[in-house]
């Protein structure tokens, strides 16, 4: 990093321009001093706390929640950044709704004259919990493949089924292709989340939603997998609109629910090796009638801000946001019951209280404002985040990029970085100028996009759809001490064994000296954001631009 100045003062003599030098040199400047004020060590100090066995895993809503966020408002007050929540404070308080199935829930299939009950758990996962899931009365059940309608690939699951008052049964994934024009070739799409089927399913009148996830034989996760992530309480901001029954059904269960259909299970798996799944109706219904415990409280979201400097851009804020929230206690693993989420999220909550305090001891500030947003209830679908921007401290029209944070690199120092989302908008060419200035290279994410890591499956596309350009940025595979192919069998390997586990903890071996580097990238890049005379815009033919001109135009209204 200590090379970014020499190398943009190269690239600086090079150009054609008087105004390209001057610009150049300015942002090296801004890149050396970046990578020579951010600490690596007060990166290690902040994680070891966030992520330390004391706090319990930081659920929303938990004693160990309810410290982390007050760690976090005390940093930054230390600081001096000044409070953006609520009454004053640094605290902006999400109201939220949990829900916990019991054992008592009954899920029942009906065919010919008899009724199959099945066990929580054992045979069934609940995707949606509450009063809304129940179903009292058996509803039929139609198969609809992958439960997608995707007009711009001219695809469509529900073409010859009507579901409306029935249950909606369809695969996990989506078409295979090996055309990025044709669902994003071998990368997943918005589509394959279960999250949009049940969407999808909704909007066609399904009355419930039967996810059957990929078998591990066929590439999906274990069952036992799936079993600890939805041990954990289910929650919804108080204000969502109620869903209905979604159900992830086991594979082995499944069956039963083609035995006297058109097509028996194996060879609906058959179709779908050859591409030519078909929607048909099932002979069977659904009954459920469920056991809850339910709860609501508060949980907070962390708000601080960094005035800008500039007179009139000084108006405009650059968001910068990290989930502090994890899963908290779970299911225990090996007698480890403490799901710490160290890289998701502490370090990153930890990078972002490293930022701010880089900023605040800068010599300049910069010309726009900066949100420091560390976010609650993230792993539950971004809730605190869709909160804050339903209650914004300024229209949603001054907010002109999301920067945000999820996860440091922690394995090995690195030369490349991959920009999630940097394709949408003119934040890739900061990312690029950025990069080149400390001496990376920017990759693309092809051989990183695994589901989880795609645009659409973390926080900065609340912001994307809420109209606000926005990114995240990854190490790539480019590590100092490792082959590209050792690095991405790594990643693989940790997202397969410590992701959502209670591994993901102190004990794993952290290079916080990657993470110094990767948070060096991340400064330099919120720092030529907040001080570009021109606000980043979204690409021409992105559906998030329209969203962008929504919020303009609500301001010009309101004023």
């Amino acid at each position: 990093m200590k090379r970014c100045l020499a190398i943009c003062v190269f690239a600086a003599a090079a150009a054609a321009s008087l105004d390209g030098i001057a610009l150049l040199a300015e942002a090296a400047d801004r890149c050396s001093t970046s990578a020579e004020m951010v600490a690596a060590e007060n990166i290690r100090r902040h994680t070891v706390i966030l992520g330390g066995d004391a706090l319990e895993g930081r659920a929303p809503g938990s004693y160990g929640g309810h410290v982390a966020a007050a760690y976090i408002a005390a940093e930054l007050e230390k600081i001096g950044a000044e409070p953006l929540g609520d009454d004053g404070s640094y605290f902006q308080q999400v109201p939220l709704v949990g829900s916990r199935a019991l054992s008592g829930s009954r899920l029942t299939i009906s065919a010919f004259g008899e009724h199959i009950p099945l066990k929580l758990g054992e045979d069934y996962l609940l995707h949606s919990t509450g009063a809304q899931t129940w179903l009292p009365q058996p509803a039929p059940m139609v198969f609809v493949g992958y439960g997608i309608v995707a007009p711009e690939f001219d695809y469509n699951d529900y073409a010859d089924v009507d579901v409306r008052g029935k249950v909606a049964v369809f695969l996990s994934d989506e078409p295979a292709s090996d055309d990025p024009e044709y669902f994003a070739g071998p990368e997943p799409t918005i589509y394959s989340a279960i999250e949009s089927k049940v969407r999808i399913a909704l909007s066609r009148g399904a009355v419930a939603s039967v996810l059957i996830p990929a078998d591990t034989e066929h590439g999906g996760p274990t069952w036992a997998r799936l079993e600890r992530e939805y041990a954990f309480e289910h929650l919804g901001l108080a204000s969502s609109v109620p869903s209905h029954l979604a159900v992830l059904l086991r594979p082995m269960v499944a069956r039963v629910l083609f035995d006297e259909a058109l097509f028996d299970f194996d060879q609906v798996l058959s179709m779908e090796r050859r591409q030519v799944l078909r929607s048909f109706h099932l002979p069977v219904s659904l009954s459920f009638e469920g056991d809850f415990r339910v709860r609501s409280f508060l949980a907070a979201n962390v708000v601080g801000r960094i005035p800008g400097s500039g007179k009139r851009l000084g108006k405009e804020a650059v968001i910068v946001s990290a989930h502090y929230d994890h899963l908290g206690r779970g299911p225990a693993v090996d007698g480890d019951s403490i799901y710490n989420g160290v890289i998701d999220n502490a370090i990153g909550s930890a990078g972002l209280l490293e930022l701010a305090r880089v900023l605040m001891a800068a010599p300049e500030r910069p010309r726009r404002t900066i949100f420091l947003l560390f976010t609650t209830a993230e792993e539950e679908g971004n809730l605190g985040a869709q909160f804050f921007l339903d209650h914004p401290p300024v229209p949603l029209s001054r907010i002109v990029a999301n920067i945000n944070i999820d996860g440091l690199a922690f394995r090995d120092q690195f030369t490349d970085v991959v920009g999630i989302g940097a394709e949408l908008s003119d934040l890739g060419g900061y990312l690029l100028r950025a990069a080149e200035c400390c001496g990376l290279e920017v990759s693309r994410p092809n051989e990183l996009a695994l589901g989880y890591e795609a645009f659409e499956r973390s926080e900065q596309v609340v912001f994307a759809e809420a109209g606000i350009p926005a990114i995240l940025i990854n190490e790539g595979l480019g590590w100092q001490h490792h082959s590209r192919r050792e690095a991405l069998e790594m990643t693989v390997e940790w997202y397969a064994e410590r992701y959502h586990s209670p591994s993901d903890d102190l004990e794993q071996p952290l290079e916080y000296s990657a993470s110094r580097d990767h948070l060096a990238l991340i400064t330099s890049l919120v720092t030529m954001v907040a001080n570009a005379d021109l606000a980043p815009e979204w690409k021409a033919g992105v559906p998030y631009a329209y969203h962008r001109l929504l919020s303009i135009a609500e301001e010009e209204r309101v004023r």
